[in-house]
């Protein structure tokens, strides 16, 4: 899977897409993978990234962002 760069947000967003985005503060508990693995996977340092998506709707962000024990994950604004 291909992990979104900055430039693909702006570009989704430009388009009016909600792009989740996970903060600094990922400690790696794999919860939204677990939730939301077609939208989230660990990177070599055990963090979470997201993966580049033509849109998010219906993927469980909403329940990963919930699920989330140090609340890093949000929609972008």
């Amino acid at each position: 899977m291909t992990i979104i760069t900055e430039d693909q947000v702006k570009e989704l967003r430009g388009a009016g897409v909600a792009v989740p985005d996970v903060n600094e503060t990922c400690i790696g508990c794999s919860a939204c993978v677990a939730i939301a693995g077609e939208v989230f996977e660990l990177n070599d340092e055990g963090l979470s990234e997201v993966v580049l998506k033509d849109n998010y709707d219906n993927l469980d962000v909403d329940d990963a962002i919930m699920a989330c024990p140090v609340d890093a994950i949000s929609w972008t604004e």
